[in-house]
């Protein structure tokens, strides 16, 4: 075997890439593209033992293009579900925002409308005491003109 040389190419990558049975090797290279194609395959071998990125020898696309263009498409739709989450993320944050605001406007609301309450409470309570001082008030007073009248001489005519 040559320096540069691709011994073989495991099965398990041969049917990820969809690479063909036979080895490739720099000397088959040398022998379609000469001496200086071979040259740079020994100096810079390249994953996968192909000196040619991008192109077979019969001008179709490698497994290395269709992959960089699966990755490429991953890739993109990774960026595209990435951008999504965010605003998805963005949009959650607002309506959390949001919900909290009105729960804040609520709070606001709720003590105005306690404090109107209790204020309420408050002056019907001190109307309350005074009713009940009046009453007292006039119980007295009316024990008082009771006894008034028991005592008071029965005038006849």
């Amino acid at each position: 075997m040559h320096p540069g040389e691709v011994a073989s190419i495991s099965p398990s990558l041969r049917a990820h890439y969809n690479m063909p049975q036979n080895d490739v090797t720099s000397s088959h290279f040398g022998t379609l593209f000469g001496p200086y194609l071979t040259q740079q395959l020994q100096a810079k071998p390249l994953m996968h033992g192909f000196g040619l990125p991008g192109s077979f020898l019969d001008g179709s696309t490698t497994s290395d293009e269709a992959g960089g263009r699966q990755l490429s498409l991953a890739e993109e739709r990774r960026q595209r579900r990435m951008i999504s989450n965010r605003e998805s993320a963005r949009r959650s944050r607002m309506r959390k925002q949001k919900h909290l605001s009105e729960l804040w406007s609520q709070v606001i609301h709720l003590q105005s409308a306690n404090r109107q309450l209790l204020d309420e409470l408050n002056r019907v309570m001190r109307e309350r005491d005074q009713i009940a001082l009046e009453n007292d008030r006039l119980r007295h007073e009316e024990s008082e003109l009771q006894k008034k009248l028991e005592n008071a001489p029965v005038e006849s005519f």
